[in-house]
Parts: C-alpha cells; structure tokens; sequence
C-alpha cells in the first residue's frame, strides 16, 4: 500500500514538472507573440499579460511538487555538517511537518478564495476579462499536490534504515 502511495506521487510530479515546463514555454511563447503584434502592428495587448500571469502563477504552485520531490528546493546543508544521521533524518522530518502545517493552511486559504471567486463570479475586471477562480484554483490544486508530495517525504524520512 505505502509502495503504491509513493509511485502514485511520483508519478503526479512527474506530470506536475511536464505541466510547469509546458506552461513556461507557452508563457515565452505567448510573450514573444505578445512582442511581435506589439511592434509590427501597433496592436493593444490585452489578454497576453494577464495569460502569462496565471500560466506562471500555475507553473510556480502546480510545478512545487515536482521540484521537492526531486530535491531541487532550497535547504541548508551546512547545518548537516554538525549534525549526527539520525539526527539530520529528525530535523528533515521537523521540518517537512512544519511545511506541510503550512501547505494544509494554504489549501484552506486556497479553497476559501476559489469557492468565492467561483460562486460570486469574479473577473479580472479587465478587457479580456477571464473568471478569477481559474488562477486561484492553481494554489489550490499546488497546495493539494505539495500536502501528497509531502506525505510521501515523510513516510521515506521514516522508512530510512539510518532513523530506525
């Protein structure tokens, strides 16, 4: 079951990083587009801007799994050189717990606004004038995927011959 659980998550951030990596290239894409209506037409950007805003937005919350499953987050290793193995596992384990703390709360907070913007109906407000519970369903949707990424992460913190 555990093993089923940890190739589930791994599987969703591997599609969470071809996600990100597919909404940054759109974003390039879009901008460079955005750049050549802009000179050669003489055209108003309207939609452009506010596009690449949410596909970066969403890159950035969706992606996050991706990147602390593969270890690519920011830590301070030099803090491990005082520290005994076991001793490195607990505050690995201190930590992840204090950071999904903080990943349940974003999903509460996440919810909330997207509910919110969805029932009331909400726009950006601007010409194009998109529905703001598509960005805000980002953090949602990233709070989700970062509480399961980190779940995994600490069943693995647990399971580690060293802590035991």
């Amino acid at each position: 079951m555990i093993k089923k659980y940890l190739k589930f998550c791994s599987l969703i951030s591997q599609a969470c990083g071809a996600f990100a990596v597919a909404a940054l290239g759109l974003s390039i894409l879009i901008i460079v587009e955005l750049v050549l209506e802009r000179y050669f037409f003489q055209r108003a950007i309207t939609w452009q801007n506010e596009l690449v805003t949410m596909l970066l937005v969403a890159s950035t919350f969706i992606g996050s799994a991706y990147v602390l499953s593969e270890k690519a987050h920011v830590s301070m290793e030099w803090i491990y050189d005082f520290l005994s193995k076991k001793n490195i596992i607990k505050l690995k384990i201190f930590t992840s717990f204090l950071s999904l703390g903080f990943f349940l709360v974003l999903f509460y907070y996440g919810f909330l606004i997207t509910e919110e913007a969805f029932v009331k109906k909400y726009t950006t407000g601007s010409v194009w004038d998109p529905p703001l519970w598509v960005p805000y369903s980002s953090m949602l949707v990233g709070s989700i995927l970062m509480t399961l990424q980190y779940f995994a992460e600490i069943i693995k913190l647990f399971n580690d011959r060293d802590f035991k």
